[in-house]
């Protein structure tokens, strides 16, 4: 993925919004899911993360006890870690300093990551790229942590809390934006587009808002299975 970006979108024919097309490898992004999601990437994610070149070379995910096992079987993980205390998380940073990189860096949504693994992370000399992934009903935003992008569910799951994303709109981008710009006005847009939003300041002075397409590129047959595997491992927690 390169770092131009298309202007191909337009809402209201008020806000032009282009393409996200930035480079996320050693950056940081909160990726938001709705609370019903089956426990998988979310749609538009594997065209966003892992279409960029040179692949990935480890995938590292990083879990809670709270979390469920199924969370271990979205991906081939080339190591899991479940930390709980504070030596833990400093093992960690040192695992991802000698392993391969480009490195990809995957959080359950349950898993409370200290500020300090984030600024640490940072500061390695090929620092990883972290996919924080956040359920969007119970969305905050701390001013300890930066994200260099903010990626949003579907647009369909956009419907049942826009005021709560208006809310997150406006705790990160400028209001000189938002004077044209309401979540609540481009929902059918975005739904017919089949696309939804993300913030980003990745190659900006400032954080901007753009969109990507949130198509399903998994085969129906192996989501399906995919998800009596996760139901089986629901129970049986």
């Amino acid at each position: 993925m390169g770092s131009k970006k298309y202007a191909l979108f337009f809402i209201q024919m008020s806000v032009q919004l282009e393409a996200f097309e930035a480079p996320i490898k050693g950056r940081r992004i909160r990726w938001f899911i709705s609370q019903d999601q089956s426990i998988s990437y979310p749609p538009g994610f594997q065209e966003q993360i892992f279409t960029e070149h040179p692949p990935f070379q480890r995938k590292i995910l990083l879990t809670s006890q709270t979390s469920s096992e199924a969370w271990k079987l979205v991906d081939t993980f080339d190591v899991i870690f479940v930390p709980q205390v504070a030596i833990e998380w400093s093992l960690i940073i040192a695992f991802i300093q000698n392993t391969l990189s480009p490195c990809l860096v995957i959080t359950a949504p349950e898993l409370q990551i200290p500020v300090a693994f984030y600024q640490k992370s940072a500061q390695l000399q090929k620092p990883p790229c972290i996919i924080t992934f956040s359920l969007l009903s119970t969305a905050t935003v701390s001013p300890l942590i930066t994200f260099d992008a903010t990626f949003f569910p579907p647009s369909k799951d956009l419907e049942t809390c826009t005021d709560q994303v208006q809310l997150l709109l406006q705790s990160l981008l400028s209001s000189d934006f938002l004077r044209n710009f309401t979540i609540k006005d481009v929902i059918r847009d975005l739904k017919s587009a089949g696309a939804t939003i993300v913030i980003s300041s990745i190659e900006e002075s400032k954080a901007s808002l753009y969109w990507y397409y949130t198509s399903e590129s998994t085969p129906k047959t192996k989501r399906l299975l995919d998800e009596i595997v996760q139901t089986l491992l629901k129970r049986s927690i």
